[in-house]
């Protein structure tokens, strides 16, 4: 009996070890090399290469588009690798403007010294209902869109929040863009839960727009993933504190069809279109300026931004709608938080953080060059 043990024993020794020098011994490994939209540009380096190669995997624009990085934040192109193990690199292309149209110099706004963005014609809404598509060809639960109107909030809708609610949020923890298992619908109050870890989710697949496919109520098109990103901390920084617009106008806090906010004013925006008071200040209310949906269709057709405040998220309890909006930057704080921008009576600060399970609101961006 003892003797039969032993041999078994011997037996699966061998066969691990077997397995384990096999492992250890692979030479070659599997390179995949793909691109966020195949209509918007193509890739090379696909492969099989033998172990310790360098090889290079390349991102080729098609014309009216541009690439932007690789899904790690990488903007080398052509790129260098070492060939250590299977691993695929996805390649984000992004739009040239919009469309390929550049848009009117009155809906740009400078986010840094060289860089010029125009803004999503709504906040960041997600329902269970429907599916849509994600970075690199493959289809999510749920549909993404923007709000129809830039003052649209759901307010306490978001106390529904659930991955089953057919109805709208808002609302969203930090970097839950579906993107490994980080979902719209999470309320979990563990802040190491959500984003990228200790990095930003900038140009990475956490960010909403880099990842998802989103109904735009403007076009009445749905924008395929990598055409809208979020604003780091600083670029959030520089577009309110910062740039000098040619009317000298950044933001001016208002009320906009009966809801609180601010509005962002355009680099070239004519400070004869419309007369804002107490503009670029912290010590103003929202009724500084108080405008009509009229008068409001008219400041947004030459580009003018409005930010509603649109309260924030603990769990599923709702709390200072019409009162306080926060917005989500793509930037880490630390291990528990992330930066954001608040927007309150008498106050628009970009120096905040909060923990990264508060639900805040999203308003995305598109460069445009």
């Amino acid at each position: 009996m003892n003797k039969m043990f032993h041999t078994r024993i011997s037996t699966i020794l061998t066969m691990v070890l077997g397995v384990l020098l096999l492992s250890s011994c692979q030479k070659e490994f599997t390179i995949t090399v793909q691109s966020n939209n195949e209509a918007w540009g193509s890739v090379t380096g696909n492969g099989t290469y033998t172990k310790g190669t360098v090889i290079s995997i390349g991102a080729i624009a098609n014309s009216n588009y541009k690439f932007q990085s690789w899904q790690d934040g990488n903007t080398d192109n052509p790129r260098s690798i070492t060939v250590e193990e299977n691993a695929t690199y996805t390649a984000i292309f992004v739009e040239e403007g919009n469309g390929g149209e550049e848009p009117t110099g009155l809906a740009v706004f400078s986010v840094s010294a060289t860089q010029k963005v125009m803004f999503s014609p709504g906040n960041l809404q997600w329902s269970a209902t429907g599916s849509h598509a994600i970075i690199g060809g493959g289809i999510a639960a749920g549909t993404w869109r923007f709000a129809s109107n830039q003052w649209d909030t759901i307010g306490a809708g978001n106390n529904n929040i659930s991955s089953t609610y057919t109805g709208w949020i808002d609302l969203f923890g930090w970097g839950t863009s579906g993107y490994n298992n980080k979902y719209p619908y999470m309320t979990k109050t563990t802040y190491a839960d959500y984003g990228n870890g200790d990095k930003d989710i900038a140009d990475t697949y956490y960010d909403w727009g880099v990842y998802n496919a989103i109904y735009n109520s403007k076009t009445n098109t749905t924008d395929a993933p990598g055409t809208w990103r979020t604003l780091t901390k600083d670029e959030w920084g520089f577009l309110l504190n910062d740039r000098t617009p040619l009317s000298g106008i950044r933001y001016a806090h208002a009320e906009v069809n009966g809801v609180n906010g601010i509005i962002i004013v355009p680099d070239n925006w004519e400070h004869s279109i419309y007369s804002l008071n107490n503009v670029n200040s912290n010590d103003a209310s929202y009724t500084s300026n108080i405008i009509n949906a009229t008068d409001w269709s008219k400041l947004e057709a030459v580009g003018c931004v409005f930010l509603p405040a649109a309260g924030s998220r603990g769990g599923t309890s709702v709390n200072s709608v019409d009162f306080t909006g926060r917005y989500w930057s793509a930037s880490y704080y630390n291990s528990d938080g992330s930066h954001h921008i608040f927007i309150g009576p008498n106050a628009v600060s970009t120096t905040n953080s909060t923990g990264r399970s508060e639900g805040l609101s999203v308003r995305l961006v598109k460069n445009v060059h």
